[in-house]
């Protein structure tokens, strides 16, 4: 996330409520965007797709 927020790109970090099977505040999922896919790529294109 702070990749992406150093190259200028919208960004939030969702944590968990607790409410199911993981523990409250888990970082589960983060948000990139709107942006031209190419930039986003640039931040999360070594990650794999689950």
């Amino acid at each position: 996330m702070n990749n992406a927020r150093k190259n200028g790109l919208i960004s939030v970090l969702i944590r968990d409520a607790g409410r199911t099977q993981v523990e409250s505040g888990t970082k589960t999922a983060i948000a990139i965007g709107p942006a031209k896919g190419s930039l986003i790529d640039q931040v999360t294109g070594h990650l794999k797709l689950y």
